[in-house]
């Protein structure tokens, strides 16, 4: 059943209005329901717009952290290679600083 926000009625002026049923008026504990229902869809509409709006900041906020990474995969191979240029096929170990070629 869909809740109105506000109702208007017309009375025709035809001979059928006489049988046309009688209006009934809600209880206040029934008007409170149906306000509170209301007031309840409209709140969970608003959270999905708020969902939504933080799932779009979190899609950009993937895509910055997936291009940084591809960018320090990128830097990290530069290095790689700049040093392997100057010292040649090894492994570092960089807490100690030390580089230990591969023998040839």
């Amino acid at each position: 059943m869909a809740v109105k926000d506000s109702t208007t009625t017309t009375t025709p002026t035809t001979p059928a209005a006489s049988s046309s049923p009688e209006v009934k008026q809600f209880t206040k504990e029934e008007l409170k329901l149906l306000t509170d229902l209301q007031a309840k869809s409209q709140n969970v509409t608003f959270q999905f717009g708020q969902l939504y709006l933080n799932k779009i900041r979190l899609d950009e906020q993937e895509t910055t952290l997936k291009n940084y990474a591809k960018s320090l995969e990128e830097e990290e191979a530069n290095l790689a290679k700049d040093l392997s240029d100057k010292y040649g096929k090894g492994s570092i170990n960089v807490e100690t600083g030390e580089f230990t070629p591969i023998k040839k």
